[in-house]
Order: C-alpha cells, then sequence, then structure tokens
C-alpha cells in the first residue's frame, strides 16, 4: 500500500516535470547545495513575479521526465541536487538574467549547472552568454534597423541625381525670371 502511494507521488511529479520540460522554452539548471529554504523561497517568489517557474527536481524523475517529453538530448545537465528556473515566453533569456542576478545579489552559493533552450542542452557559458542578450524588442528594433539602413541608402542614392537636377532647373529658373 505504501508503495502504491509513493510510486503515484513519482509518477504524478515524472508527469508535472514532462509537462513543464515539454511546454517551457527554456530552463536553466542550478545547483543549490548549502542554500537555505528562505533563499530558494524568495527566488521562486521573484520568478513567479515574472511568470516564471523555478521547481527542485530529482534527477532521476527528472531524466524520465525530459525522455518522456522527447527531449533525451537534455538529460546530460540533469546531475546532482538540482533545482530548475523555467519560462514560457518568448524571452528565453530571462530566466538566465534573474538567476544569475540572484546569484551575484546575494552571494549565493548556488552555481549554475547548465540548462537547455528548446531540445538543445545548453553548457554554463552558454547560459551565461544567453543572460547578457538584451530583450527581444530590442533585438528586433537592431534587426529592422540593419534590414532598412541599405534600403535608405539606396533610396538615397538613385534619388541623388533627380535632386541635382531639380536642384539645377530651379537655379535657371530663377536666372531666367526677371527680378
Amino acid at each position: 500500500m505504501v508503495n502504491a502511494k509513493i510510486r503515484l507521488k513519482k509518477r504524478q511529479t515524472i508527469d508535472e516535470l514532462e509537462k513543464i520540460i515539454a511546454e517551457s522554452s527554456v530552463a536553466i539548471i542550478a545547483n543549490y547545495r548549502g542554500i537555505k529554504t528562505e533563499e530558494l523561497t524568495a527566488l521562486r517568489v521573484k520568478l513567479r513575479q515574472k511568470q516564471m517557474g523555478f521547481k527542485v527536481v530529482k534527477n532521476t524523475l527528472a531524466r524520465k521526465a525530459a525522455g518522456g517529453a522527447r527531449k533525451d538530448k537534455v538529460t546530460p545537465v540533469f546531475d546532482g541536487p538540482i533545482a530548475m528556473a523555467y519560462g514560457y515566453g518568448d524571452d528565453v533569456a530571462a530566466p538566465a538574467k534573474l538567476l544569475l542576478e540572484h546569484i551575484l545579489t546575494t552571494k549565493s552559493n548556488m552555481t549554475i549547472a547548465g540548462g537547455f533552450l528548446g531540445d538543445r542542452p545548453l553548457a554554463v557559458d552558454q547560459v551565461t552568454e544567453l543572460s547578457k542578450l538584451p530583450p527581444k524588442s530590442v533585438l528586433v528594433a537592431k534587426m529592422l534597423g540593419g534590414i532598412q539602413s541599405p534600403l535608405y541608402r539606396l533610396v538615397g542614392t538613385l534619388n541623388a541625381p533627380i535632386q541635382g537636377l531639380v536642384t539645377v532647373l530651379n537655379g535657371q529658373l530663377e536666372k531666367l525670371q526677371p527680378k
């Protein structure tokens, strides 16, 4: 009877993790050894305020959940006492930014162990680089600026001879008109 309850609880945990792993756009895995419960709770609250999640997970259950979510490539990041910060939106850098910001501001013993972006595993240095990305709106603006700039230069180049001709004709008109 006790084993059946434990198995049921584990199955529910695996199902919950599987859903999180399948639906999240990004997850950052952190080693939380030596961290107090209050600190974990504060971090959890901070992430929830930004519509992200934070969950302490068992490695074996996380590996099974990743397999069930068809993200077998990400299982190497599940090693040691780990917690997972995850996000669902377009801003894939947000969980990494918040987690690293928390580690730096609180001088926490927590360390980044890796993560995954979609179904691609991320190494620690990739998570750090991800945290340095500007928000999506800034990236889109830069991309559009990069696309528009050559077009504006082309229009200016094509417009220059016509504008020069108009200037010359205006000059001739002014000469011919009586003063």
